[in-house]
């Protein structure tokens, strides 16, 4: 490893600053939103119309366009995040979708935000809490932002609960160990309610929403994982191609199934 990444104590937060070309192409197609399913996938968000809607960690800005066409005439949505290249990308993004009058961009140092005291009516952050270097910390900065009533959503893993079939319980957890480096609080899903309530939200609310893959649409996900691995040394090559070989074979053979649980947390600025 080379350059920001060369410390494994910060490299969960190092790697979303700086990202190699071939991981920021797989999470390009990895973000992609179906607009035919954009409802159901960002529904729970709640956007309301005429909201000002601040997508925290926004990618390459797909969320954040669907999220402005869920809110309807009026709702604007500040995109943020730390990545340069995805900032740039999602402007570009935010472009070809012809919403650059309702989606505002922003290239962020850190977890601090450029805006305003009781500013915004909503805040989403789509599987970044699990990256923060503190969670407090960044949920006291998103909720200094949210005006009284505001709302906070986040919707995030918790890999203590993953499937992967073919693979047994003890491979499973293998690998997410050997990618452990790459995340502050892989198991962030089920701290967040006390996390929020400890942030002064009230009227906190929890939902597990579970959506099964059979077809290697999660694929993707795995192979962030053994590409950790490999990178720090936690797993060997040939452990990490025979483990890709027995995935790519069920997905061939009709027999791959992957559970990825999202929890989904709201709470209200009091």
């Amino acid at each position: 490893m080379s350059g920001a990444t060369d410390d494994l104590s910060t490299y969960h937060k190092d790697h979303w600053v700086e990202i190699e070309p071939d991981r920021f192409e797989r999470y390009d197609q990895l973000f992609r939103i179906d607009p035919r399913f954009a409802e159901r996938m960002l529904g729970p968000v709640g956007v309301q119309p005429g909201e000002t809607v601040v997508d925290f960690g926004c990618g390459p800005g797909y969320v954040a366009v669907e999220l402005a066409r869920l809110g309807g005439p009026g709702t604007t949505v500040h995109a943020v995040d730390v990545n340069a290249d995805f900032v740039e990308r999602a402007r570009v993004v935010v472009g070809e979708a012809q919403k650059d009058d309702a989606v505002t961009v922003h290239h962020v140092a850190d977890e601090r935000l450029p805006f305003a005291d009781g500013s915004v009516d909503r805040v989403y952050a789509k599987n970044v809490l699990e990256y923060v270097p503190d969670l407090s910390g960044t949920l006291a900065e998103l909720v200094r932002v949210l005006r009284p009533g505001g709302t906070l959503v986040a919707s995030d893993s918790d890999f203590g609960f993953v499937v992967v079939e073919p693979l047994d319980v003890s491979e499973v957890r293998e690998i997410f160990e050997a990618a452990a480096p790459a995340f502050k609080e892989p198991n962030v899903g089920r701290k967040l309610r006390n996390a929020y309530r400890r942030a002064g939200l009230v009227d906190v609310k929890v939902d597990v929403a579970v959506t099964p893959d059979t077809r290697g649409t999660l694929r993707g996900v795995i192979e962030n994982m053994l590409g950790y691995g490999t990178k720090f040394g936690r797993m060997s090559d040939a452990r990490a191609v025979e483990l890709r070989g027995r995935l790519d074979a069920a997905i061939a053979d009709g027999d791959f199934f992957m559970a990825l649980p999202q929890w989904w947390v709201r709470g209200s600025k009091a």
